[in-house]
């Protein structure tokens, strides 16, 4: 007897059966089923999914076909009826017959699930190669918004880094996630003054992402702090608060701040701050989609030279929009990040995510609106505990000392 063997996948076993049904017929017999996850990594994150291995003889199967085929018989035009052949007598199979056929579905059954159970374990172990420890800490990047891409590229490079008698180890594996973290947690860290002349640094970044805030934190760092000499730059005078708010904050500091329009009115500004240690510039917010208006900013900041140029982004927006915005203001060169209004989100991924993919520095962290204060130098120790899920306070905290 010619057996027909068939393997159906679908969401729900119900539906399997289904597929079982119309295909071999309600004959089939249902040799196995599993549950398993399609997709995802390390067997997390996948779609649940239902195997049913169903068998059938051949004749059965054939007959089940006939009968799909009957209604479509019935739709097509009468015609004469054949000349009838006198009635055969049909015959059931002997007691012997079925028991045999039994005894070969039997056989077959146990056949098929000895070569199933092997089939499988060598999918496990091609498809979840690694200890569980790597899935769990794999998981815990995706819950903290690190890129699916990169979370892989990291337990990937984990794998290579570890011994194989360290890969069961979870300490191990824990220290050689911080190794792979900080190898892609670049940081340029606070800025430095020469001594021998002004250091000029200038914020861009789009609308809404704290740059005179922070510009006056940094004023507050380097002016009371450090002791040092600040001069501040505005050329954003499109919003009439901020000329304002950026003048208040001067005279608390007690630092000089210029007005610019034009590129001659900065070439100016900045020639008056000579004998400044650091000249503080503050650009209107412009957003990305506006490449006209962030050309304008260019021609702006193209007399100040040297000058150093930051990039602030607010950490709670989206990976997606943090690409499209460095990528939108590539054209002015700039060399730092700063990620602000840290207090605002709960999950840092898509810091780790936008520095490994654009390979920029971060100066500086910020996480709050009061000035002074609420700022920290950037430390791979502290970005390491925010993406790793660490509360903010205690991360940066513990970034200090890291």
């Amino acid at each position: 007897m010619a057996m027909k063997v068939k393997r159906y996948e679908a969401p729900t076993l119900q539906e399997a059966l289904q597929h079982v049904k119309r295909d071999l017929g309600s004959e089939a017999v249902i040799l196995q089923t599993r549950k398993f996850n399609r997709g995802g990594v390390f067997g997390l994150l996948g779609k649940s999914m239902v195997e049913v291995l169903a068998a059938t003889d051949m004749e059965s199967a054939g007959a089940s076909a006939e009968r799909r085929e009957q209604p479509r018989a019935a739709a097509r035009p009468a015609q004469s009826p054949a000349p009838r052949k006198p009635a055969q007598t049909q015959q059931s199979a002997s007691p012997k017959a079925e028991e045999e056929m039994r005894s070969e579905l039997r056989e077959v059954k146990n056949a098929l699930q000895t070569l199933l159970h092997k089939s499988r374990a060598e999918e496990q172990e091609t498809v979840n190669p690694y200890p569980p420890i790597f899935g769990s800490l794999y998981l815990q990047l995706i819950e903290n918004d690190v890129s699916d891409a990169l979370a892989q590229d990291i337990i990937r490079a984990m794998d290579d880094s570890l011994a194989e008698e360290d890969k069961d180890d979870e300490e191990a594996a824990r220290a050689a996630l911080e190794r792979q973290l900080r190898r892609l947690l670049k940081v340029s860290g606070a800025i430095t003054l020469s001594g021998r002349e002004p250091k000029t640094v200038a914020l861009v970044g789009p609308t809404g992402v704290g740059k005179t805030t922070t510009i006056a934190k940094i004023a507050t760092v380097f002016a009371l702090q450090k002791k040092k000499s600040v001069g501040i730059i505005t050329a954003d005078t499109y919003r009439i608060a901020a000329v304002e708010q950026i003048k208040v904050y001067s005279e608390i500091l007690d630092v000089p701040v210029k007005v610019v329009y034009t590129a001659e009115d900065m070439k100016r500004a900045v020639d008056s701050f000579a004998d400044r240690d650091l000249i503080l510039i503050d650009t209107a917010g412009r957003s990305h989609w506006d490449t006209a208006r962030i050309s304008e900013i260019r021609d702006l900041l193209a007399v100040c030279y040297p000058l150093e140029i930051h990039l602030t982004l607010s950490a709670h927006i989206r990976y997606k929009d943090m690409l499209d915005i460095s990528d939108k203001f590539r054209p002015l060169a700039y060399n730092h990040l700063i990620f602000t209004k840290l207090d605002e989100t709960s999950t840092y991924g898509n810091l780790i995510n936008l520095i490994a993919s654009r390979n920029v520095g971060v100066s500086y962290l910020c996480f709050g609106q009061n000035v002074p204060g609420e700022i920290e130098a950037a430390s791979p120790g502290a970005l390491l505990n925010l993406v790793m899920g660490k509360p903010l306070k205690q991360a940066v905290n513990a970034g200090r000392e890291r």
